[in-house]
């Protein structure tokens, strides 16, 4: 695959070829936050094959960092995590950035190193990954210049209609 494609055609053959190979992820049952689900799902919202969901008070609260790098201040981290989880999105994890004289640096965050059960009822995988998000976000880092960037899916991102 180049990128970016420089062609309609192009373009439309990547986004099979990546709609392929995250339909083969599922199929192994490859954990949705592991890397290549996760890369494969940017390819596809980039292609404009696959529309991410944002709740209205995350995207109210959302800023962009030096160099158009999407972020949310810190400050908000617990509140974002609630708002997703309260519109049924699992939180996969998060980077922590800080924006300092233009440029931005990559902060070091909690880890508690969890994983989910990809066997268990939608609904128990957003509560608990708003569980641990939480416990996470208690040691978060804050401040002015802190921004926070976390990874989330839908219900949808298991089952793909495309």
């Amino acid at each position: 695959m180049r990128w970016p494609p420089t062609s309609d055609y192009e373009r439309l053959a990547d986004c099979r070829a990546s709609a392929r190979a995250y339909r083969a992820c599922l199929e192994r049952q490859t954990p949705p936050d592991w890397t290549e689900p996760s890369g494969i799902r940017w390819a596809l919202t980039e292609f404009g094959a696959r529309t991410p969901v944002v709740p209205p008070l995350t995207a109210h609260l959302r800023t962009t960092a030096a160099d158009d790098t999407p972020g949310w201040p810190s400050i908000h981290f617990t509140r974002i995590i609630n708002d997703l989880a309260d519109h049924a999105q699992v939180i996969l994890y998060y980077q922590f950035w800080q924006v300092r004289a233009g440029h931005t640096y990559r902060v070091a965050g909690p880890r508690l190193d969890w994983e989910l059960d990809w066997t268990a009822p939608w609904e128990h995988l957003v509560e608990e990954a708003r569980t641990r998000s939480l416990l996470e976000a208690d040691e978060a880092p804050v401040g002015d210049d802190i921004f926070v960037a976390p990874t989330w899916i839908d219900r949808t991102d298991l089952h793909p209609e495309w």
